[in-house]
């Protein structure tokens, strides 16, 4: 009897323990939540919704939406290339969600006149031209995509990060692109990336609370996967807040604030989901083929027109 009462008692205290580590953060040493390990936010819900409707939406309606957003992929993609690891829509606090955006309640970004002509400005995947090659986005120049800086998107294959954190800095590295955030957590900010701006973090309670600014000139656009792109600009204020909501997910919610490009301050939010995967190195420049051929190609068409404007 007595071994049965105390195999009863280990049974209840390891359940306590891990309804407690379910309920509430885990924690490092110095009493904040933990965040290390590596994450990933592969979704398909879309940062902007595709038609009008509610934020949240059933499981059959995420599935329909997860094929269709596959198919917006698909059609904006000529050369059939399938290089993605999406998985399905972001789930929230157990709801599926048509867009990533929760305010304005419309999911649809605030433009001002100012922030609609310069987006309109950028092409769907993110070029301004042909002229030279800082007209062409950074993805083909290999210098850097829409999921390794703020904010936090999905993009079609690479959405793996790894978080190392002490009591003073938490450092973000992303797989796409080998970028590294360095956030520190003492008042001050981190060092300024020409593609990225510069971090400073604070603990909000059980809260990581990053707050981006210092965009360079060119560092100009964010890209989302199904073709979003939208501007920042060096007066851009990006917000986010990490919060552990369980051992394996992060929920993730980011603010965009410029009023020259939009109206009000709008809001997202997403999942990370922990990953047993392995980061690999992510190698560009040694494949990347497409700038030289994309000018070149420009040149050649430029000639030809040239040469039948001559009389």
């Amino acid at each position: 009897m007595r071994i049965a009462i105390l195999s009863f008692l280990a049974i209840m205290l390891c359940d306590a323990a891990s309804a407690q580590q379910t309920d509430s953060p885990l924690r490092t040493t110095d009493g904040h939540p933990d965040f290390h390990g590596v994450w990933t936010n592969r979704w398909t819900t879309p940062l902007e919704r595709m038609a009008p409707g509610p934020l949240n939406i059933s499981e059959a309606e995420g599935e329909a939406l997860h094929s269709a957003f596959l198919a917006r992929l698909d059609a904006a993609n000529p050369l059939g290339v399938r290089a993605r690891d999406l998985t399905g829509p972001v789930v929230v606090r157990g709801q599926a969600r048509s867009s990533l955006i929760v305010d304005p309640p419309d999911g649809l970004i605030p433009y001002t006149a100012e922030g609609r002509a310069r987006r309109s400005r950028i092409g769907a995947n993110g070029t301004e031209g042909d002229e030279g090659p800082e007209r062409r986005n950074g993805t083909e120049r290999c210098l850097i995509s829409g999921n390794g800086h703020a904010p936090f998107l999905s993009q079609p294959a690479n959405n793996n990060r790894q978080i190392v954190q002490t009591r003073d800095h938490v450092v973000i590295f992303t797989e796409s692109y080998n970028q590294l955030r360095i956030i520190p957590l003492d008042g001050t900010s981190g060092p300024v990336l020409a593609w990225g701006g510069s971090s400073a973090g604070r603990w909000e309670g059980d809260t990581l609370v990053v707050e981006t600014r210092g965009f360079s000139e060119g560092d100009r656009l964010r890209n989302a996967s199904g073709g979003t792109t939208f501007p920042i600009t060096p007066r851009t204020l990006i917000t986010e807040r990490f919060t552990r909501t369980g051992p394996d997910e992060v929920l993730y919610r980011f603010s965009i604030d410029d009023p020259v490009l939009y109206s009000q301050v709008w809001t997202g939010e997403s999942v990370f989901a922990r990953s047993s995967e392995r980061l690999f190195e992510f190698a560009c420049h040694e494949g990347n083929y497409s700038m030289a051929n994309i000018l070149g190609g420009a040149r050649i068409t430029e000639s030809r027109a040239a040469a039948k404007a001559k009389p």
